[in-house]
């Protein structure tokens, strides 16, 4: 195997690509978001994967994982993290608002527009306090209440152990911190689909081009400076960013180095995290 060769077996749920290829399919999708929330979803319109969501030429875009929009108007934005970083709720933030501005660009007047939601799956905690779930909406500091602007940040622990979310989000916990245990029938569905592209030579192909034009994009961005804050990425070795991009492609998490791009200390954690500064 070389370097660069991908080893398929090993491609699990928390593969940025395959977490979006799998949950392309609506009705896990919706079973998803009904089992995260604990809400009845009506049927999804719109599922769009691996999407640059951007607020204009001088902000600052992201990719998200899955962006979906059900039968009422409500966005959900679902993405895989399989790294805790401290920037993590920064993010949360920034594509609330780009979910949000996405809403207003097909012309929804604010009192309109349906609920934003923005769902982090961590592979570990985020925040150290053991919970399952945490769910952070907006309400009054004095009195409690809810805003009502119909947003939510929610952040899914895969190492939690308080809360009691039911037995089908406990199986699915369980399945992303081993993908051999399987204690639900919506896991099994889900697995399922993992094993079937995993074995399907078209989602192959498709997973190592996906890779490259990430590369590629990669390089054309340091090569032109086209994105806000690439400048801190620039002055790195670019063998260093090549070896990162192929260490974090390998564990699927491609798009979190795109989105560290933007970063210049967050590329250096990395680059320390995968002992190559």
């Amino acid at each position: 195997m070389t370097r660069d060769a991908i080893d398929f077996e090993s491609i699990t749920i928390t593969d940025d690509l395959m977490f979006g290829t799998v949950f392309q399919d609506p009705e896990l999708c919706r079973g998803l978001i009904e089992m995260i929330l604990g809400i009845k979803v009506r049927d999804l319109q719109f599922v769009q994967r691996q999407a640059w969501l951007d607020a204009g030429p001088l902000s600052r875009a992201g990719i998200v994982d899955l962006l979906v929009r059900d039968a009422d108007g409500n966005e959900y934005d679902i993405e895989m993290q399989n790294v805790a970083t401290p920037d993590i709720v920064f993010r949360a933030r920034r594509y609330l608002s780009l979910v949000d501005l996405s809403m207003l660009d097909r012309g929804q007047r604010f009192e309109e527009a349906g609920g934003a939601v923005v769902i982090f799956i961590c592979a570990n905690d985020p925040f150290g306090d053991g919970w399952k779930r945490y769910e952070y909406p907006r309400q009054c500091r004095e009195t409690g209440r809810p805003l009502g602007d119909r947003t939510n940040i929610v952040f899914v622990n895969a190492k939690g152990t308080k809360g009691e979310l039911g037995d089908g989000f406990d199986a699915f916990l369980q399945y992303l911190s081993n993908d051999t245990v399987i204690r639900s029938d919506y896991v099994r569905r889900v697995n399922d689909a993992v094993q079937t592209y995993r074995d399907d030579p078209k989602w192959r192909r498709f997973r190592m081009l996906w890779s490259e034009k990430y590369r590629d994009e990669i390089a054309d961005a340091m090569q032109a400076g086209r994105k806000e804050g690439l400048e801190e990425g620039a002055k790195k070795c670019g063998a260093q960013l090549a070896r990162l991009a192929r260490e974090m492609d390998s564990r699927g998490r491609s798009a979190e180095f795109m989105s560290a791009l933007e970063d210049g200390e967050k590329i250096d954690r990395l680059l320390d995290e995968f002992h190559l500064a």
